[in-house]
Protein backbone atom coordinates (compact mmCIF):
# COMPACT_ATOMS: atom_id res chain seq x y z
CA UNK A 1 0.00 0.00 0.00
CA UNK A 2 2.92 2.32 0.71
CA UNK A 3 4.19 1.75 -2.84
CA UNK A 4 0.74 2.57 -4.21
CA UNK A 5 0.55 5.87 -2.34
CA UNK A 6 4.08 6.82 -3.39
CA UNK A 7 3.37 6.14 -7.07
CA UNK A 8 0.11 8.08 -7.01
CA UNK A 9 1.62 11.11 -5.26
CA UNK A 10 4.53 11.26 -7.69
CA UNK A 11 2.79 10.38 -10.95
CA UNK A 12 3.23 13.80 -12.56
CA UNK A 13 6.85 14.06 -11.41
CA UNK A 14 7.65 10.60 -12.80
CA UNK A 15 6.15 11.30 -16.21
CA UNK A 16 7.80 14.71 -16.56
CA UNK A 17 11.19 13.39 -15.45
CA UNK A 18 11.04 10.43 -17.82
CA UNK A 19 10.46 12.56 -20.87
CA UNK A 20 13.27 14.91 -19.85
CA UNK A 21 15.95 12.26 -19.37
CA UNK A 22 14.93 9.78 -22.08
CA UNK A 23 17.86 9.00 -24.33
CA UNK A 24 17.28 9.42 -28.05
CA UNK A 25 20.50 8.02 -29.56
CA UNK A 26 20.62 4.38 -30.63
CA UNK A 27 22.94 1.99 -32.44
CA UNK A 28 23.15 2.73 -36.19
CA UNK A 29 24.90 0.33 -38.55
CA UNK A 30 24.85 0.11 -42.32
CA UNK A 31 25.80 -3.57 -42.50
CA UNK A 32 24.05 -6.58 -41.03
CA UNK A 33 25.54 -7.10 -37.54
CA UNK A 34 25.16 -9.90 -35.05
CA UNK A 35 21.88 -9.99 -33.09
CA UNK A 36 22.97 -7.53 -30.41
CA UNK A 37 21.58 -4.14 -29.44
CA UNK A 38 21.97 -1.29 -26.98
CA UNK A 39 20.20 -1.74 -23.64
CA UNK A 40 17.97 1.24 -22.93
CA UNK A 41 15.99 1.80 -19.72
CA UNK A 42 14.03 4.70 -18.32
CA UNK A 43 15.52 4.83 -14.83
CA UNK A 44 12.59 6.80 -13.39
CA UNK A 45 9.96 4.21 -14.30
CA UNK A 46 8.84 2.00 -11.40
CA UNK A 47 10.27 -1.50 -11.34
CA UNK A 48 7.88 -4.41 -11.59
CA UNK A 49 6.83 -5.20 -8.00
CA UNK A 50 5.13 -8.59 -7.95
CA UNK A 51 4.06 -8.19 -4.31
CA UNK A 52 1.01 -6.22 -5.46
CA UNK A 53 -0.26 -8.53 -8.23
CA UNK A 54 -3.81 -9.31 -9.32
CA UNK A 55 -4.97 -11.84 -11.92
CA UNK A 56 -6.57 -10.57 -15.10
CA UNK A 57 -9.38 -13.05 -14.36
CA UNK A 58 -10.31 -11.30 -11.09
CA UNK A 59 -14.08 -10.61 -11.39
CA UNK A 60 -13.78 -7.16 -9.79
CA UNK A 61 -11.09 -6.09 -12.29
CA UNK A 62 -12.32 -4.49 -15.50
CA UNK A 63 -10.95 -2.39 -18.34
CA UNK A 64 -12.86 0.64 -19.60
CA UNK A 65 -11.46 2.54 -22.57
CA UNK A 66 -7.98 1.24 -21.82
CA UNK A 67 -8.16 2.05 -18.08
CA UNK A 68 -8.00 -0.66 -15.40
CA UNK A 69 -10.50 -0.46 -12.54
CA UNK A 70 -10.73 -2.60 -9.40
CA UNK A 71 -13.94 -2.21 -7.40
CA UNK A 72 -14.72 0.82 -9.60
CA UNK A 73 -11.46 2.52 -8.57
CA UNK A 74 -8.46 3.06 -10.83
CA UNK A 75 -6.06 0.21 -10.17
CA UNK A 76 -2.37 0.56 -9.25
CA UNK A 77 -0.27 -2.60 -9.14
CA UNK A 78 0.56 -5.50 -11.47
CA UNK A 79 -1.92 -7.37 -13.67
CA UNK A 80 -0.89 -10.95 -14.44
CA UNK A 81 -2.11 -13.79 -16.65
CA UNK A 82 -1.34 -17.51 -16.88
CA UNK A 83 -1.37 -20.07 -19.67
CA UNK A 84 -3.56 -23.18 -19.30
CA UNK A 85 -0.42 -25.02 -18.15
CA UNK A 86 -0.16 -22.49 -15.26
CA UNK A 87 3.02 -20.91 -16.60
CA UNK A 88 3.17 -17.09 -16.60
CA UNK A 89 1.82 -15.43 -19.74
CA UNK A 90 2.49 -11.79 -18.83
CA UNK A 91 2.98 -9.25 -16.04
CA UNK A 92 1.73 -5.71 -16.71
CA UNK A 93 2.64 -2.76 -14.47
CA UNK A 94 -0.31 -0.38 -13.97
CA UNK A 95 -0.54 3.00 -12.26
CA UNK A 96 -3.75 4.98 -11.83
CA UNK A 97 -5.43 2.55 -14.23
CA UNK A 98 -2.91 3.00 -17.04
CA UNK A 99 0.00 0.88 -18.20
CA UNK A 100 3.02 2.52 -16.59
CA UNK A 101 6.38 0.84 -16.23
CA UNK A 102 7.35 -2.63 -17.41
CA UNK A 103 5.38 -5.19 -19.39
CA UNK A 104 6.88 -8.68 -19.46
CA UNK A 105 5.47 -11.59 -21.46
CA UNK A 106 6.52 -15.21 -21.96
CA UNK A 107 6.09 -18.00 -24.47
CA UNK A 108 3.94 -20.89 -23.34
CA UNK A 109 7.07 -23.04 -23.23
CA UNK A 110 8.46 -20.71 -20.55
CA UNK A 111 10.97 -18.63 -22.49
CA UNK A 112 10.97 -14.83 -22.44
CA UNK A 113 8.87 -13.28 -25.21
CA UNK A 114 8.51 -9.48 -24.81
CA UNK A 115 9.97 -6.72 -22.68
CA UNK A 116 8.16 -3.42 -23.12
CA UNK A 117 7.90 -0.06 -21.34
CA UNK A 118 4.98 2.34 -21.03
CA UNK A 119 4.33 5.78 -19.62
CA UNK A 120 0.65 6.40 -18.93
CA UNK A 121 -0.51 3.97 -21.64
CA UNK A 122 2.02 5.20 -24.21
CA UNK A 123 4.73 2.94 -25.63
CA UNK A 124 8.03 4.48 -24.62
CA UNK A 125 11.70 3.53 -24.84
CA UNK A 126 13.00 0.15 -25.86
CA UNK A 127 10.56 -2.68 -26.75
CA UNK A 128 12.13 -6.01 -27.65
CA UNK A 129 11.15 -9.64 -27.97
CA UNK A 130 12.51 -13.13 -28.53
CA UNK A 131 11.68 -16.16 -30.63
CA UNK A 132 10.27 -19.17 -28.70
CA UNK A 133 13.73 -20.27 -27.59
CA UNK A 134 13.73 -17.20 -25.32
CA UNK A 135 17.28 -16.28 -26.42
CA UNK A 136 17.22 -15.27 -30.08
CA UNK A 137 16.03 -11.70 -30.62
CA UNK A 138 12.97 -11.37 -32.88
CA UNK A 139 12.54 -7.59 -32.79
CA UNK A 140 14.00 -4.52 -31.09
CA UNK A 141 12.06 -1.26 -31.41
CA UNK A 142 12.29 2.21 -29.90
CA UNK A 143 9.34 4.47 -29.13
CA UNK A 144 8.72 7.98 -27.90
CA UNK A 145 5.11 8.60 -26.86
CA UNK A 146 3.76 5.87 -29.18
CA UNK A 147 5.90 7.04 -32.12
CA UNK A 148 8.67 4.94 -33.62
CA UNK A 149 12.00 6.68 -33.25
CA UNK A 150 15.50 5.70 -34.34
CA UNK A 151 16.54 2.20 -35.36
CA UNK A 152 13.85 -0.50 -35.59
CA UNK A 153 15.19 -4.05 -35.99
CA UNK A 154 13.88 -7.52 -36.82
CA UNK A 155 15.65 -10.88 -37.03
CA UNK A 156 14.86 -14.29 -38.50
CA UNK A 157 14.41 -17.26 -36.21
CA UNK A 158 17.94 -18.39 -37.06
CA UNK A 159 19.32 -15.12 -35.68
CA UNK A 160 20.14 -13.52 -39.02
CA UNK A 161 18.95 -9.92 -39.55
CA UNK A 162 15.71 -9.43 -41.48
CA UNK A 163 15.05 -5.69 -41.33
CA UNK A 164 16.89 -2.63 -40.00
CA UNK A 165 14.89 0.55 -40.50
CA UNK A 166 15.30 4.14 -39.33
CA UNK A 167 12.30 6.18 -38.20
CA UNK A 168 11.61 9.73 -37.08
CA UNK A 169 8.27 10.70 -35.57
CA UNK A 170 6.78 7.37 -36.75
CA UNK A 171 7.86 7.87 -40.39
CA UNK A 172 10.68 6.24 -42.33
CA UNK A 173 13.70 8.53 -42.24
CA UNK A 174 17.13 7.47 -43.39
CA UNK A 175 18.59 4.13 -44.41
CA UNK A 176 16.20 1.15 -44.67
CA UNK A 177 17.69 -2.32 -45.20
CA UNK A 178 16.24 -5.81 -45.43
CA UNK A 179 17.92 -9.20 -45.94
CA UNK A 180 16.82 -12.56 -47.24
CA UNK A 181 17.44 -15.56 -45.02
CA UNK A 182 20.49 -16.32 -47.16
CA UNK A 183 21.96 -12.97 -46.08
CA UNK A 184 21.50 -11.08 -49.37
CA UNK A 185 19.91 -7.63 -49.45
CA UNK A 186 16.41 -7.30 -50.86
CA UNK A 187 15.82 -3.80 -49.49
CA UNK A 188 18.42 -1.05 -49.47
CA UNK A 189 17.07 2.46 -49.80
CA UNK A 190 17.01 5.86 -48.16
CA UNK A 191 13.77 7.56 -47.12
CA UNK A 192 13.69 11.34 -46.89
CA UNK A 193 10.77 13.78 -46.78
CA UNK A 194 8.30 11.16 -48.00
CA UNK A 195 10.49 10.03 -50.92
CA UNK A 196 12.55 6.85 -51.26
CA UNK A 197 15.78 6.31 -53.19
CA UNK A 198 17.35 2.90 -53.83
CA UNK A 199 16.61 -0.83 -53.99
CA UNK A 200 13.04 -1.86 -53.16
CA UNK A 201 12.24 -5.44 -54.19
CA UNK A 202 9.62 -6.41 -51.64
CA UNK A 203 7.10 -4.98 -49.18
CA UNK A 204 8.37 -4.81 -45.59
CA UNK A 205 5.68 -7.22 -44.35
CA UNK A 206 7.24 -10.12 -46.28
CA UNK A 207 10.48 -12.03 -46.20
CA UNK A 208 12.21 -13.78 -49.08
CA UNK A 209 13.70 -17.25 -48.91
CA UNK A 210 15.52 -18.38 -52.07
CA UNK A 211 13.79 -15.63 -54.08
CA UNK A 212 10.29 -16.81 -52.97
CA UNK A 213 8.02 -14.55 -50.96
CA UNK A 214 6.61 -15.95 -47.73
CA UNK A 215 4.69 -14.37 -44.88
CA UNK A 216 6.68 -13.13 -41.89
CA UNK A 217 5.69 -14.81 -38.60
Amino acid sequence: MARKALLQNNAILLVTGCFLIAATSFLHQDKAPAAMTVVHKFSCLPDLDLSDTISVTEPKLEVRNGIYFLDNKKFTGVVSALYPNSRPKYFRSVMDGMMHGQYLSFHETGGQFEVRQYIRNMATGRHYGYWPDGKTLKFDYNYDQEKRQGMQKKWYKNGRPYLFAHFKDDHEDGLQQGWRENGKLFLNYVAKDGHTYGLQQSALCYTLLNQKIKGQQ
